[in-house]
């Protein structure tokens, strides 16, 4: 049961880093957080059997850093938007654009 829990916090932990430093930020929250629940439980078999926990430690390690990068971008990143007056003139000079392309086509039967 030790070593499942490691592996699968270990896997959890490496998810969670990968998905922080994606676009997908806010879904790295919960593999970190089942990283850290599979970390907690192979730290107390670990005692409860005297064996060491260094493993674990890096779990721990990599979790807390997944964590930090995800809070940082959900914090920081500013989502901004665009002047959509400006959008609006624009799509309506394509498109007065491409009525004046459709027009000087000469259309053969």
């Amino acid at each position: 049961m030790r070593k499942i829990s490691i592996i699968l916090g270990l896997i959890f932990a490496v998810l969670a880093v990968i998905l922080s430093v994606l676009p997908l930020y806010k879904l790295s929250f919960i593999p970190a957080i089942l990283a850290l629940a599979f970390g907690l439980l192979a730290f107390f078999k670990s005692k409860k059997n005297q064996e060491p926990t260094h493993v674990i430690q890096v779990v721990f390690l990599i979790t807390i850093i997944a964590l930090a990068l995800a809070t940082y971008k959900s914090i920081f990143s500013v989502k901004e938007v665009g002047d959509t007056k400006e959008l609006k003139e624009l799509e309506q000079q394509r498109q007065e654009e491409a009525k004046e392309e459709l027009e000087d086509l000469i259309i053969i039967d």
